[in-house]
């Protein structure tokens, strides 16, 4: 059996504060997410839930960074929001309503097609280009029931040089 490693942080942490503040932040890397992979390799708890959740929170983590103003997709996110969606506000507000939709906890994403998908507690996907942590922990001590303020804020930290990379990296695999 393969070991399962941690996604490492590639930013300043601190510059997430506008949307994640540290103390989230260090519970949600270093606590929940590492729970998961330390699980995994040990052997203990539920095998695909914890091989899953270390999957998913791996993916996550790579798709955020530092908070930026005007933080809008370019390249091929755009290119296959605008062809889906019309116009990237009209993407924000259906991910928004989605985000609003999902019953209890698990994750809202947009695969490489620009279709927005809810995956409830945790699987593993394999054409996730974009990915929301919509668990309790990843929101609730900032936003409190506000689920949509976190998306809408999650999405000035969205590191969409990484969705571009899987959108292509999914339509290479294709050919």
């Amino acid at each position: 059996m393969k070991m399962l490693e941690q996604t490492p942080v590639k930013f300043d942490i601190s510059k997430l504060n506008s949307v994640i503040p540290t103390k989230v932040f260090d519970l949600h890397y270093n606590h929940i997410y590492k729970k998961h992979v330390d699980r995994f390799n040990k052997g203990e708890g539920d095998f695909a839930f914890d091989k899953a959740g270390s999957f998913l929170h791996g993916m996550y983590f790579e798709n955020i960074r530092d908070a930026r103003d005007n933080n809008l997709p370019y390249g091929l996110s755009k290119q296959v929001i605008d062809l889906r969606w019309g116009s990237y506000d009209r993407f924000v507000s259906t991910l928004v309503d989605k985000s609003l939709s999902l019953q209890g906890n698990g994750w809202v994403f947009m695969n490489t097609s620009g279709y927005l998908n809810i995956i409830p507690n945790n699987r593993i996907v394999d054409n996730v280009a974009l990915l929301f942590d919509c668990w309790e922990h990843a929101y609730i001590l900032q936003w409190a029931d506000n689920i949509d303020m976190y998306i809408k804020k999650h999405l000035d930290i969205i590191d969409w040089e990484v969705v571009n990379y899987r959108i292509e990296n999914q339509k290479q695999s294709k050919i």
